[in-house]
């Protein structure tokens, strides 16, 4: 099992980490660094600037080599990369670090948060700090900065919209691996079907699923539109990546050039936000020129998945998925201030 192999690396990585770092800071260095996204894709491309800038600013002193479109593995696999620490550096959906601690899983909840600032407030709350503290000390896997929203997630069919709860009942969807997920598309009623995010498309032609879901400035890159035109935008989930170190790596840095790429990351992650909004317009006018059919999912339907998820409850904090309390917890900050 992936955690009891990571906790017997770590107990020897750290005495060698130890061993090492007042060496290190001395050295030049180099992260390997990956993401599962596309060339194409905003948040791709500012981690390539992320990279650039990091080089810049340190003379050249610290080098990140990124690899994209899954060059370095599946988002499974270059997760428990950067936690063996044969990878360093990897930009992904939060979602990822719920294969390490299953409770991450709450941030990727259907119908759970009403809208970013919902999702802001979870972020400063001591249930954020538990889950950070239980990725860095368990599992060796420190978060650089976790600001890079995407777009809200829409529903993505074949061949219908999604506008009341019956239309998923026993449709085939695609889900990755990641435990919420699978719960999610449960709770409302479909089966979900395990596939990799690169593969989706072809899933999608070939008739293996009929429907997939995707943050919305996503669909564009992997051409989703394409084999899945009804678009119901669902605002299921609010998504948004982080950009996951090894935390022995990441310590062997001085506290000046952490404090530097902290800075850089977080101003790639604004930037990425900006152009994605910006651009918005123009890529949805683009999907619907090539085919794309957009619907706003009504709020009575959003409501009653939301109201389904609940039925579950027991077995989510069985499972891990939530620990006992977090939901009510989460729905009490919908409107805090």
């Amino acid at each position: 099992m992936i955690h009891d192999r990571l906790r017997l690396h770590l107990a020897g990585a750290a005495a060698a980490a130890a061993l090492t770092m007042s060496t290190a800071l001395a050295q030049d260095v180099t992260f390997t660094a990956g993401t599962i996204g596309v060339p194409a894709m905003i948040s791709t491309q500012e981690l390539e600037n992320f990279a650039k800038e990091v080089g810049e600013e340190s003379g050249g002193r610290i080098e990140i080599k990124v690899y994209t479109n899954s060059q370095l593995g599946s988002g499974q696999e270059q997760m428990e990369a950067v936690a063996f620490g044969t990878q360093d550096i990897f930009l992904s959906a939060l979602s990822e670090a719920s294969r390490l601690v299953p409770s991450f899983g709450a941030l990727d909840a259907a119908f759970l948060f009403k809208d970013e600032d919902h999702v802001r407030r979870f972020m400063e709350s001591d249930m954020w700090s538990t889950l950070e503290t239980r990725l860095a000390d368990e599992f060796g896997v420190g978060i650089i900065t976790a600001n890079w929203f995407d777009l809200p997630r829409h529903l993505l069919h074949r061949e219908k919209f999604i506008s009341e709860v019956e239309d998923v009942a026993g449709v085939r969807v695609r889900a990755p691996g990641i435990p919420m997920y699978i719960q999610n598309y449960i709770n409302m009623g479909a089966e979900p079907i395990t596939i990799a995010y690169g593969e989706q498309y072809l899933a999608l032609s070939q008739g293996v699923v009929d429907m997939t879901e995707s943050a919305a400035d996503r669909i564009m890159g992997l051409k989703l539109h394409e084999v899945a035109p009804y678009i119901t935008e669902a605002d299921m989930m609010f998504p948004l990546s982080a950009l996951y170190v090894n935390q022995a790596k990441w310590d062997a840095l001085s506290e000046e050039d952490r404090a530097m790429m902290s800075r850089l990351a977080q101003d790639a992650a604004d930037r990425a936000m900006a152009r994605t909004r910006d651009s918005w317009g123009e890529v949805k006018a683009t999907i619907e020129a090539e085919g794309g059919k957009f619907q706003p999912m009504p709020e009575e339907t959003r409501a009653a998945f939301a109201e389904m998820a609940t039925r579950n409850l027991d077995d989510m904090e069985s499972s891990g998925l939530f620990p006992e309390g977090w939901y009510q917890a989460i729905l009490d900050l919908r409107d805090a201030e």
